[in-house]
C-alpha cells in the first residue's frame, strides 16, 4: 500500500535532499528516492508555471480583464457580420 505524505513532509524531504543529496535523504527518511526525485520535479514545474504568469498589481489585473472583454465582445460582433454574410450569400446561391 502507498504511503501518502504532507506537503510539509514532502518540504522537508527535499529540504534534507537539498543538503545531504537524494539519495542519502530518502534512506535516512525511509522514502524511495525515486520519490523525492518526482516531487522536485513537480515542484519545478509549478515554478515554471507560477514564473509564466506575469506579477501585475489588482488594478493592472482589472484592466487587462476589461481589454480583454471589449476585445472578446468585438470578435463576437465580427463572428455575427460574417454568419450574416455567409448567410445571404448562401441564401443568393440557392436560387
Amino acid at each position: 500500500m502507498r504511503k501518502t505524505y504532507s506537503q510539509e513532509e514532502r518540504m522537508e524531504a527535499l529540504k534534507l535532499a537539498e543538503e545531504i543529496g537524494t539519495t542519502a535523504a530518502g534512506q535516512r527518511l525511509g522514502i524511495n528516492p525515486n520519490t523525492i526525485f518526482n516531487w522536485r520535479s513537480r515542484m519545478a514545474k509549478k515554478e515554471v508555471k507560477r514564473a509564466a504568469v506575469p506579477q501585475l498589481s489588482e488594478e493592472e489585473w482589472r484592466a487587462e480583464n476589461k481589454r480583454l472583454k471589449k476585445e472578446l465582445a468585438e470578435k463576437q460582433e465580427e463572428v455575427e457580420i460574417m454568419q450574416a454574410a455567409l448567410g445571404f450569400f448562401v441564401k443568393s446561391r440557392k436560387k
